[in-house]
């Protein structure tokens, strides 16, 4: 079974400045980004789900917690599936894998948090692959 995965980032500094990097990340499947800010700090998305689409998520600005849960049967999940939680930020480009059969979450933690996706579907096959879940439903 795959599951959620943290690439570690990295950055190095010297006297002309910083260099942040992923140098374990491989992006052979990705067709699309797009980049989510929310109007609120500590504003909650979730939780959104897909069979067979999966995602890698950067924070780019401010720091945001992500988090996933598998999902066994995406007509009846159930509560108590184990959460997967990260804290990642603009500081260390650190990426969070979501596998295919997971939904995720984040919740923003600083004013302006920016995070970036890459989807490893196109927008249509996506939109035919989306599942939907009650924000509370499980515990960012």
């Amino acid at each position: 079974m795959l599951k959620p995965i943290i690439f570690e980032g990295g950055i190095s500094f010297d006297k002309r400045g910083s260099v942040s990097y992923n140098n374990s990340l491989i992006l052979g499947k990705v067709k699309r980004f797009y980049i989510v800010q929310n109007k609120k700090n500590h504003f909650v998305r979730a939780w959104h789900g897909h069979k067979v689409e999966a995602k890698y998520i950067l924070c780019i600005k401010g720091k945001v917690k992500v988090s996933a849960v598998r999902i066994k049967n995406f007509k009846k999940p159930k509560k108590n599936s184990k959460v997967y939680s990260w804290i990642i930020d603009e500081k260390k480009p650190s990426v969070i894998y979501i596998p295919p059969g997971f939904a995720n979450g984040t919740k923003s933690l600083l004013r302006g948090t920016k995070i970036f996706v890459l989807s490893t579907s196109s927008l249509k096959d996506s939109l035919e692959d989306d599942y939907r879940f009650e924000e509370n439903f499980w515990k960012i």
